[in-house]
């Protein structure tokens, strides 16, 4: 099955309701965001022929009630086309009541009295990669910094030496990012054999890891994890950070570099970055994930049919003008910076506070070192869609 292929329109969607749109080809070399704008001049729920046919909600009300409504809108396909994610991937791939045992697992490791040592692990990392650079003027943001944090997050969570850093990288890109489901299938592939053997070592030796966690758990009343579910959920968490830290990273360091007057400010006010990050957080969503239609129901007057797929970008739901006033501009000051970048409703990702403490723990270190930076002239950087948006490449550059 090609993703770019033009498949037949069901009978149940009507013709005005038909839009040509492939999610993961921006057609234009513009703001990605100003891309996804585009979809909101039309209506706020079509259907589109591309990867396989699927519905696309494009308003902040409808992505988040498709998100929150698991009973209609399943997790069990969370990709388009359907079928083409045959690996499961516990929690998020299982509706409640499944998905809460799950979800209890890991919960332990993500509560806030939990991440204190993994903030101190967050701060000592964000300090060794920036100093790395600092005294070279200039970085390529993506390879060297971006990508780098995630990974080193989940070595400390897995009890894993740094040593496997860049073999797991490697792992993780295809995993996230892979251009075609060959390349994902080849990416869970790899991670699973790479697991496999952790786990083996695990079973033998148990720490006080998570994934010794994982092996000693239990769910739907006490069974034990099968091997695949185990394998899953540590696929899940290798990716995990590599979708959102790093692709919110790339972007609020991209936002930053052509906003040198509100460098300046977090640089004078400090205090401001949590803030900050929420609102830039905000403005640039990732995840484009998708959702099947498990009965059939009506939303805002359009007929989904069982089966179904619909994509829900909240790549749109950040730049809603009916939910947000002026919604590109980025404002610290917001009264409302609410979002839906990690997620909605039980689903929801569980480590959304993780993944706050390293953006904001990052973004205080790097301002400390480079108080201001830019893009090179003549440079252009470069932002891709998908199934997470991405920024691809970002060269960097500042005075030292």
């Amino acid at each position: 099955m090609k993703d770019d292929a033009i498949f037949p329109i069901p009978a149940h969607v009507p013709d005005e309701l038909v839009r040509d749109f492939d999610f993961m080809q921006a057609d234009a070399e513009e703001d990605l965001y100003a891309w996804w704008a585009k979809l909101h001049d039309g209506p706020d729920i079509f259907f589109t022929p591309r990867h396989g046919g699927h519905w696309v909600t494009t308003r902040h009300e409808d992505i988040s009630h498709v998100l929150e409504n698991y009973d209609v809108f399943s997790s069990q396909q969370m990709t388009v086309p359907k079928g083409t994610h045959q690996f499961p991937s516990p929690p998020i791939m299982y509706d409640p009541p499944l998905h809460t045992d799950f979800r209890k697992l890991l919960a332990p490791f993500f509560a806030p009295k939990s991440i204190g040592d993994l903030e101190t692990k967050a701060r000592d990392l964000s300090i060794r990669l920036i100093d790395q650079v600092a005294q070279k003027g200039s970085c390529e943001f993506v390879a060297e910094l971006s990508l780098a944090m995630p990974i080193g997050i989940f070595l400390g969570l897995v009890d894993l030496p740094d040593d496997d850093r860049l073999e797991l990288l490697g792992y993780a890109e295809k995993l996230v990012r892979g251009q075609t489901h060959e390349e994902q299938a080849e990416g869970f592939q790899l991670a699973y054999r790479y697991l496999a053997t952790v786990f083996a070592d695990r079973r033998e030796k148990p720490g006080a890891d998570i994934l010794s966690y994982m092996l000693q758990g239990t769910v739907e009343g006490g069974r034990p994890l099968t091997e695949p579910e185990l394998l899953g959920m540590g696929s899940l968490l290798l990716a995990g950070g590599l979708d959102t830290v790093a692709g919110m990273m790339g972007f609020i360091m991209l936002h930053l570099a052509r906003s040198p007057e509100q460098q300046a400010v977090l640089v004078q006010n400090p205090d401001l970055i949590p803030q900050a990050v929420e609102e830039l957080m905000r403005r640039h969503q990732i995840a484009n994930v998708a959702r099947l239609v498990v009965k059939d129901t009506v939303l805002k007057g359009v007929a989904m049919k069982e089966g179904d797929m619909v994509l829900t970008p909240t790549s749109l739901a950040g730049i809603d003008d009916r939910r947000y006033p002026d919604p590109q501009t980025v404002d610290f000051s917001r009264a409302d910076k609410r979002s839906l970048v990690f997620g909605k409703g039980p689903h929801q990702c569980i480590g959304a506070f993780l993944a706050r403490t390293e953006l904001r723990v990052f973004l205080a270190e790097w301002l400390k070192r480079i108080p201001a930076f830019r893009i090179p002239q003549g440079e252009k950087p470069i932002a891709v869609p998908g199934r997470a948006n991405a920024v691809s490449y970002l060269p960097l550059e500042w005075d030292v």
